[in-house]
């Protein structure tokens, strides 16, 4: 899976996560890599507030509803830990989704 196939993919099922509308105002950039495993497949964002600096999530993808998810806290991660807990959770399964 890339990154590429999971936007394809999301709006296909009429999601609307990667709509240029929407990464503008949320000030939204997704990171290349995608970490799938026995875990699952995830993979990171970053948001920029306006009122302060931009911070990382960790998003999981479904591939069956082709929907994403918060996996943790949004925006609050540094990129390093970001990235980290993504590729733990693609081997063991995230701690705890939310919006899944």
């Amino acid at each position: 899976m890339t990154i590429a196939g999971i936007r394809a993919a999301n709006a296909a099922a009429g999601g609307h996560f990667f709509e240029p509308a929407t990464e503008r105002f949320f000030r939204s950039r997704t990171l290349p890599t995608v970490y799938e495993g026995a875990g699952g497949i995830f993979f990171v964002t970053s948001e920029q507030p306006p009122h302060g600096k931009r911070a990382y999530t960790v998003r999981r993808f479904n591939p069956a509803t082709r929907a994403i998810s918060t996996v943790g806290e949004h925006c609050k991660l540094s990129r390093r830990v970001a990235v980290q807990l993504a590729q733990q959770a693609s081997d063991v399964g995230p701690a705890r989704a939310v919006n899944d």
